[in-house]
């Protein structure tokens, strides 16, 4: 949701004159009226001074800054000021009504002191508003029977309420209620029938008064709700949390009390029994019942006493169990560090500054310092000069562009103005593979005071490299690097470039363009921070038109925290990061209370990580992003477990959340998955972590609430947990003792993991090996076709054809009749996974079949000594294009050629290529973290420390410009498809292209280019380190084409082609390039070609590196031929079976050449095989790689 209203500083609402208020505190005074008020800063606030702004995209003269009294408001206590506060609050075509949201009409609307009076309700179209006072003006009533509620607070995500006093009336019979609200601090009630009325999904509130209210608070519904330092005082009833009013049915789900006092209260909480309570640090005095039920048992009996610790709702406090439901104190009580608390062993808090005692000559605006915040200057020096200056620096209202870092020193204050935003952009933040940071707090190892607050942070895209935040600094006192109402917002809004028309949803592709960010927050390893209300928002939808329409937005990671000084987290939210929402990564001394996450709507389509690499981002500063691989297995649902994390705790310890709510809507933007509570597999993980508390939980469209990882893990599932329309746990604790940090899973395993096959004369025995990939891999045309391989599509119910051939070149590999080989290969496994139409991406409704990548690696079994891999070319529609330009197949591709030429062209430019890198850098990530993670087999010991996958390149089917000068041989003909002769053109419409030179330089390009990004991928992983280190071998298929391509000097093409052999050559060359395959193609009669597989090998040369001629035999007869070629391939039909398969589709062939060409393949196999052999035994990893 996008941000709506905040208050800031103090407003006073008054229903009638009162005696005074009992409870203050030291920043108070009280006057000879009884209410009190913040001490009096002088008249001259520094606000009234300074030269405000407006957001460029406004209109023109646009105000942001609104003084009441230039509206016509008086302040005098008798002149109805209703009208005139509301005028200005809505001046100037504020956004009200059927506006629905709006990043541009913001406000602040400006009370001097004085007092006001009212006779209906204020402010009821504000939006997006601040309310800026800077001496507590009196806002009294009217006719308080018109107005029997102060405020109505309907509001969402990064709103806040602070320093505001509700007074009103005593007497009996009285209904009114001070405020209908979410997120508030620093309120004061007195009297009424009501407090505060309260219903919401999730809720911080703290530093709340309560004084002769007969119910202090009366909760409606909610989801999940923290109370932090509450003070109630002679009210008859202090929380009602028996409610069960909204429509649906939804109970109190969930409340957190926490660091409060109730003070002669005779009910302190009233419940109906439905409700998790959870009760910490709280202080009962002269409390008849500390909690029960209306008319009904005691749950917990009241008296003088201060409750550290207890709870009534479903607990988890063992690692393998499946919880329960409890009432009482809980077996583990939380031991705080000191470092988290105040002096008086609460939970330490902080409130915005106001500033209010300084003068005017104490900021510097940053317009002054020559920032012009129009949204299209470079503000970044601007900026950091301001910076330096040792002034408060205030930002009036605005967009302000930077180019570069922003560095805030310390002793740094920053204050917006109705959400100033700094919006990053350009190259400087576009490389997602080195990502720079917009806006650095500290550098590391500074230590002192920073306070940040009413900020916006963005990009303007494409931007796929930002850190938004980076927070270096660490607290000299508690509490003093700080951000106050500061949110993060990606995308969605006015000059972002990251909008509806930009990045749409659902488009069947992702737009690398509207990858917008690296990372939202990173909180360092030696910093500490106090944030309060921050949203970390990357944009589902267009917040500035009217039907805020839904877009797809990509960031990579949310909030990091790898500090281990204190740090608070009060009424945070993270939302819609491919990884995660909020990782703790080796932190400690972490307070959370309330955490709200949403995940990404777009999910599964892609999947996580997509559209990013976990190499992303210079790995090793990021080593602990989650890269899925557990959800490839062939028991996992990937399309609900490689989805983003909403909190992850690794490697930590002191970890205290009080109320967290964590949600998924979405399955590819449609809600079809809330009903069934499946929209996605996970929402917590936890491993090797210790003194972790989690109080509070809420959860929805999630089958596991919490996945702790290590020895017998049990997760907390939905179905046990369910209250309402959320899940509602109280307290999951498993992990509260020192020592649970031994439970866990770690990404990266430790050598232990890695077992060695090394036998006792030192030679690595190889016994397993799969092949992956496409039709590359598959070979439909080489060899017989085989149907082991139809499979049914688990998405639509149809069968399918992955097209395996068995002349395909891992089935040559696999049945090389070499004797060396064969004692190496001592038990022969081979398992064959490869698809035709293989992607690194999946296409929509795709997802499930093993055209995909993520569904063959399921079949892993984890013991392999080496893989085989072809996959790539899908990725850029190379089918659809082969098809639209050479061979018309289907007419759903005819007069497409140029658009798919395009399209390919742009996506593997040198400069625009990352989006395929990334994909083939994930898929062989995702290999290797599969292979020694997971694996069907699930045999660790299994692992072998020689492991080495081989990808292939593809070959380049065109000579552009042979060392004899360019050819024309194809310069007036075409290839398109047509059938046997006699047989019927099945798309006679289709008019590919002739395959000029232009063609042919296409097709040569185009396959170079995507050799690069295969390379360059490989090249990416190898050098990632750990396990990944030299694992992959990169196999140039292409070189050994050369001289042998399509539209030779000398050789006639055909017109048309006969079988569906013609591009993919049985070719074991493509791994360890025994042979020069040769195509010759004798167009003898204008319509019969001649097709032989292997031909005129008498002076070929294996590679640069194995020079010399193959020694073969000479046959008197075909008979001889066959036997020898027979033997040789170790099977007796094995030859037969291959020639007779091409003669019945080719009449014409020659026999003899045949016979002679498969002797001399045989022969090159077997010295293939023998050089395969000995570099494999000669192959060593130590163990500590």
């Amino acid at each position: 949701m996008p941000p709506l209203i905040s208050f800031f500083y103090s407003i006073l609402l008054l229903f009638s004159i009162v005696h005074a208020i009992p409870i203050k505190d030291e920043a108070d005074v009280e006057l000879n009226d009884g209410v009190l008020r913040p001490r009096a800063a002088p008249d001259n606030f520094w606000l009234t001074q300074m030269t405000h702004g407006s957001s460029p995209y406004a209109p023109a003269n646009y105000p942001i800054f609104r003084n009441v009294k230039d509206y016509g408001a008086v302040g005098d206590g008798v002149t109805d000021d209703t009208d005139a506060i509301n005028a200005a609050a809505s001046a100037s075509g504020r956004c009200a009504g059927d506006c629905g949201s709006s990043s541009v009409l913001g406000a602040v609307v400006y009370f001097p002191t004085g007092t006001y009076k009212i006779s209906k309700p204020i402010f009821s179209i504000i939006i997006h508003s601040l309310l800026e006072i800077a001496m507590p003006p009196m806002i009294r009533d009217g006719d308080s029977a018109w107005m029997p509620t102060a405020l109505h607070w309907q509001v969402a995500q990064a709103t806040s309420l602070q320093n505001i006093h509700f007074i009103m009336s005593t007497e009996p019979g009285n209904n009114q209620t001070g405020i209908f609200m979410e997120n508030g601090s620093d309120l004061t009630f007195y009297g009424g029938q009501f407090g505060m009325r309260c219903g919401a999904q999730q809720f911080t509130a703290r530093d709340l008064h309560f004084t002769s209210c007969i119910t202090a608070i009366q909760m409606i519904w909610d989801w999940t709700w923290t109370w932090k330092n509450i003070f109630i005082y002679s009210c008859w009833v202090g929380i009602d949390v028996t409610g069960d009013g909204s429509s649906n049915g939804q109970p109190v789900g969930s409340i957190t009390v926490l660091d409060s006092s109730f003070a002669y209260v005779p009910i302190a909480i009233l419940t109906s029994g439905r409700t998790n309570i959870n009760i910490d640090n709280v202080e009962i005095i002269n409390c008849d019942i500390v909690v029960g039920k209306p008319g009904g048992p005691t749950i917990l009996a009241g008296g003088n006493r201060i409750i550290q610790s207890w709870m009534t709702g479903r607990l988890y406090d063992a690692y393998d169990s499946k919880g329960s439901t409890f009432t009482g104190v809980p077996r583990y009580v939380p031991s705080k560090p000191a470092g988290l608390l105040d002096s008086s062993g609460k939970f330490f808090i902080r409130s915005k500054p106001q500033y209010e005692t300084l003068s005017a000559s104490s900021f510097l605006n940053v317009r002054s310092a020559g920032a012009q915040g129009n949204g299209q200057a470079d503000d970044t020096a601007a900026i950091n000069t301001a910076l330096q200056s040792g002034k408060i620096v205030f930002f009036p209202a605005g967009v302000y562009k930077v180019t570069g870092t922003i560095n805030v020193p310390v002793g740094a204050r920053i204050v917006g103005e109705s959400w100033s935003q700094i919006m990053g952009t350009g190259s400087y933040f576009a490389d997602a593979d080195n990502p720079k940071v917009m806006v650095k707090v500290g550098n590391p190892g500074d230590t002192g005071v920073i306070e940040i607050q009413d900020m916006i942070f963005t990009t303007s895209g494409p931007t796929a490299g930002a850190i938004i935040i980076q927070w270096n600094v660490k607290q000299s006192t508690q509490g003093s690097a700080a951000m106050w109402d500061s949110h993060i917002r990606i995308g969605g809004a006015a000059g972002t470039n990251l909008r509806a028309t930009d990045c749409p949803k659902l488009t069947g592709s992702i737009n690398m363009d509207c990858r917008a960010a690296s990372m939202l927050l990173h909180i360092t390893k030696q910093s500490s921070a106090y944030l309060e209300n921050v949203w970390a928002w990357v944009a589902d939808h267009d917040v500035d038109i009217l039907d805020q329409t839904q877009i797809d937005i990509y960031v990579a990671r949310g909030v990091l925290i790898e500090s281990k000084a204190p740090t608070w987290l009060w009424g945070t939210a993270s939302e819609h990061s491919t990884l995660y929402q909020y990782q703790l990564s080796g932190a400690s001394n972490v307070f959370m209370g309330l955490v709200q996450t949403e995940s990404p709507y777009y999910q599964p389509s892609p999947l996580g990580p997509l559209p990013w690499s976990i190499s992303d981002g210079a790995d090793a500063k990021f080593i602990d992003d989650p890269t899925f691989t557990d959800c490839i297995s062939a028991d996992t649902d990937i399309d609900r477990c490689a989805v983003s994390w909403a909190l992850r705790i690794l490697d930590s310890s002191d970890i205290y959340a009080y109320g967290i709510g964590f949600y998924s809507w979405f399955q590819d933007y449609s809600q079809a998955c809330v009903p069934l509570e499946n929209c996605q597999t996970r929402l917590i993980q936890t491993a090797f972590s210790e003194k972790v508390f989690l109080y509070g939980i809420a959860t929805k469209g999630t089958q596991e609430v919490v996945s702790p990882t290590g020895s017998n893990p049990v997760a907390a599932i939905q179905q046990d947990n369910q209250n309402g329309y959320t899940t509602s746990i109280a307290a999951w604790i498993p992990l509260a003792q020192p020592g649970s940090a031994a439970l866990g899973k770690k990404r990266i395993p430790g050598t232990e993991w890695i077992y060695s096959q090394t036998d006792a004369n030192g030679v690595t025995q190889f016994d397993t090996w799969s092949a992956f990939g496409d039709s590359y891999s598959a070979g439909p045309g080489a060899g017989k076709y085989t149907k082991e391989y139809i499979y049914k599509s688990r998405i639509d119910g149809q069968l399918k054809d992955c097209m395996i051939y068995n002349q395909n070149y891992p089935y040559q590999l696999y049945s090389s009749p070499s004797p060396g080989y064969r004692s190496v290969l001592k038990k022969g496994y081979f398992l064959m996974n490869s698809c035709t139409g293989a992607r690194n991406k999946a296409p929509p409704l795709s997802q499930g079949d093993p055209v995909t990548m993520i569904e063959q690696l399921k079949h892993l079994r984890g013991d392999e000594d080496f893989i085989t891999l072809s996959i790539g070319g899908n990725d850029i529609n190379f089918a659809d294009m082969a098809d639209a330009c050479v061979f018309g197949f289907r007419p759903k591709n005819n007069g497409k050629c140029e658009h798919l030429q395009t399209l390919a062209e742009q996506a593997l430019l040198p400069e625009a290529h990352g989006e395929i890198r990334s994909l083939l850098r994930q898929t062989y990530i995702w290999l290797i973290d599969a292979y020694y993670n997971n694996g069907i087999s699930n045999n660790l010991q299994g692992r072998k420390p020689h492991f080495t996958i081989f990808v292939t390149n593809y070959m380049q089917l065109f000579r552009v410009s042979p060392p004899a000068g360019r050819t024309t041989n194809c310069d007036s003909i075409n290839f398109k498809y047509k059938s046997v002769p006699g047989q019927v053109d099945q798309n006679p419409d289709s008019n590919p292209p002739l395959m000029d030179h232009d063609q042919r330089l296409f097709w040569s390009r185009i396959v170079g280019y995507l050799n690069n990004v295969i390379q360059g991928a490989i090249s990416d992983v190898n050098s990632k380190g750990s396990y990944y280190a030299n694992r992959i071998v990169y196999v140039d298929v292409d070189a050994e084409y050369e001289n042998h391509r399509f539209c030779e000097p000398g050789v006639s093409e055909p017109a048309y082609f006969i079988t569906k052999s013609d591009f993919y050559l049985p070719s074991l060359i493509s791994i360890l390039n025994p042979l020069k395959n040769k195509r010759e193609l004798n167009n003898t009669d204008g319509i019969d070609s001649e097709y032989n597989i292997t031909s005129s090998l008498q002076n070929f040369k294996r590679d640069t590196d194995v020079a010399g001629e193959i020694d073969v035999p000479s046959w008197a007869d075909e008979e001889t031929l066959l036997r020898s070629a027979n033997s040789i391939l170790g099977s007796p039909n094995a030859a037969q079976d291959l020639i007779d398969s091409i003669v019945n589709a080719n009449p014409t062939f020659n026999k003899r050449t045949m016979y002679d060409d498969l002797v001399r393949f045989a022969v090159g196999l077997i010295s293939a095989y023998d050089e395969l052999s000995e570099e494999y035994c000669e192959l060593r990893i130590s163990l500590d790689t």
